[in-house]
């Protein structure tokens, strides 16, 4: 009886364990990137538009029952050979995805963009999508901050050797010359070694060619490689607050002389450095005073302070929308960025039992954010620096997130006011 009780409540606590933990297996989800949505078409690519087209659906949302949100896919005939990604935004607390009933994933971190691969879940025609929101009560020691949920979802369609993620870096030149080098990360999602073409374009105001050309693309099984190109421009295209000019990248994923995914993207080319004075970009030092403002800040709010005369503004700890920080892109406003981290109600004391930044059980989950808020935003130029977190005393986590952040943070300052002017802040 006794040993019957006892694994009776190791089950229990097993169990209850597994609630507790369960949003923070990976299951599906995918290596974190920004927005990257592909289109069927180049007339597609270059509106941009985030309506329903053949590679793209929104899903609209609506409460099924207390704390879940579902709503419905279409899963055409033509999807049967590609990849199918969700990638929910905005959720503003921690979260489960479930798909026709089973689970894709979950997160902690609810503030930032999240995919998951679901290609194994979905099925040809109708498809039910929930959201399982939890109350949140793990993560609000680190949470002490104004919160809003705001979920979006999308179902992306691409194909099975496909683009996995972008990225670009800007040096200024002698003679007028600016060189941006590009890398496209594409990804080999099937057992057999496959290869695809990418056809690039870079555009100045839709008319005039800057540059172009092609890469052959061989990928092994599961296999993942890097292609890079590079490109010169005119550094009167420079983006600065002053004068916020963009570029058009225009590339296509052709596999078997077919356009399989194709893409438009602004690009800003500016050159950014920091030292223990602050930041440089395109050899013009930014100011040290920052606007404060919240994450959950509209493009309306953003606007009125722009119109005040604000083009620092630092947002505290969250995550600002997508449309946010691209109307800071193509408005000229110069943005840091803070980590969903605030710990203030904990106090400051580092001892067992107070402030969780000192607290090596929450290395992973200080990390994580972090290094999230990195990849999802590290396309937009208006991202400048970032912040680990807000009032959160300092201690093993923050220092681990800041080693972490370092070797991807690239130009991008990464900073922390608040830890007692240590060694884990680029700019103290």
């Amino acid at each position: 009886m006794k040993n019957f009780l006892r694994y009776s409540l190791l089950a229990l606590a097993v169990m209850f364990y597994t609630v507790s933990a369960s949003a923070n297996k990976p299951d599906g989800r995918e290596p974190h990137r920004g927005r990257l949505i592909p289109y069927p078409s180049a007339q597609l690519a270059k509106e941009r538009k985030m309506e329903r087209q053949r590679f793209m659906q929104p899903v609209t949302l609506e409460a099924s029952s207390d704390n879940v949100l579902a709503g419905e896919f279409t899963f055409p005939f033509s999807w049967l050979e590609r990849q199918v990604v969700v990638r929910v935004e905005g959720v503003g607390m921690p979260y489960e995805l479930y798909v026709n009933g089973k689970r894709a994933g979950g997160a902690t971190n609810g503030h930032a963009a999240t995919e998951f691969n679901i290609t194994k879940l979905s099925r040809e025609d109708k498809n039910r999508v929930e959201l399982r929101l939890a109350d949140g009560k793990d993560v609000e020691a680190i949470e002490c901050f104004d919160k809003a949920m705001g979920p979006t979802l999308y179902v992306i369609s691409q194909p099975r050797v496909r683009v996995r993620d972008i990225f670009y870096r800007t040096n200024i030149a002698n003679g007028g010359i600016v060189n941006v080098d590009f890398g496209v990360v594409m990804q080999n999602l099937t057992l057999g070694a496959k290869s695809s073409r990418l056809e690039y374009e870079l555009y100045l105001n839709d008319t005039t060619r800057l540059s172009g050309g092609r890469l052959d693309v061989e990928l092994g099984m599961y296999g993942v490689d890097t292609m890079r190109f590079g490109a010169p421009a005119p550094d009167s295209v420079l983006w600065s607050a002053e004068s916020p000019q963009r570029i058009s990248l225009r590339f296509v994923n052709r596999i078997a002389g077919r356009e399989a995914e194709v893409y438009d993207l602004p690009v800003a080319l500016r050159e950014m450095s920091f030292d223990d004075k602050g930041i440089v970009v395109n050899g013009e030092r930014l100011s040290s005073e920052w606007h404060s403002m919240s994450p959950l800040s509209t493009t309306e709010n953003v606007e009125q302070a722009y119109n005040e005369g604000k083009r620092q503004i630092r947002f505290s700890a969250g995550v600002p929308s997508e449309e946010v920080l691209e109307w800071c892109d193509a408005n000229g406003v110069y943005v840091a960025l803070t980590a969903p981290i605030n710990s203030s109600k904990a106090g400051a004391s580092r001892r067992k039992g107070g402030n969780p930044s000192n607290d090596p059980k929450w290395r992973k989950e200080y990390t994580e954010r972090v290094v999230q808020m990195i990849h999802t935003t590290k396309r937009h130029a208006s991202v400048v620096a970032y912040f680990l977190a807000d009032d959160s005393a300092n201690g093993i986590a923050l220092y681990e997130a800041y080693l972490a952040a370092k070797k991807i943070s690239g130009d991008r300052p990464v900073i922390y006011e608040d830890g007692g002017n240590e060694w884990n802040s680029d700019i103290r």
